[in-house]
């Protein structure tokens, strides 16, 4: 079962963080003027500068945006302290949506010359996980 904490970690390892942040970002950045007329609508009652410069704005203030940052930084400072061999480890278990099983890690990492035994990889991943945890 899966909870909160894996689902971050696994969104993040996936891009899955920082494609959400791009899709809000253009959701301010680029908004599509209303055209309910049939014919294009251009007045809003703001100037076209004034319109984009409070869509910025707007976009600062969200919070769905600034928690999702939040989480990349912190993410991304955790993540950036592993090892490689630790990185591969959290990049095969959060691998997808589901990840892989613990013996077809241990596969993959043999397969790619890391030798490191099923019970260290689970105490790397859980340590991992933790922190994360802990930070969030």
């Amino acid at each position: 079962m899966k909870d909160k904490t894996d689902r971050i970690i696994s969104d993040y390892i996936n891009g899955r963080t920082q494609a959400k942040i791009k899709a809000i970002e253009s959701r301010y950045l680029y908004r599509a003027k209303q055209d309910n007329l049939g014919i294009r609508t251009a007045y809003k009652g703001t100037a076209e500068p004034e319109g984009n410069t409070l869509n910025k704005e707007r976009m600062e203030e969200d919070k769905e945006l600034i928690g999702l940052r939040r989480t990349l930084e912190l993410l991304g400072t955790l993540y950036n302290t592993l090892t490689v061999s630790e990185k591969r480890i959290i990049e095969l278990k959060y691998k997808g949506y589901n990840g892989f099983t613990w013996y077809r890690v241990a596969m993959e990492l043999e397969s790619a010359g890391i030798d490191i035994p099923i019970k260290r990889a689970k105490r790397i991943y859980f340590s991992f996980k933790e922190d994360v945890a802990r930070v969030l």
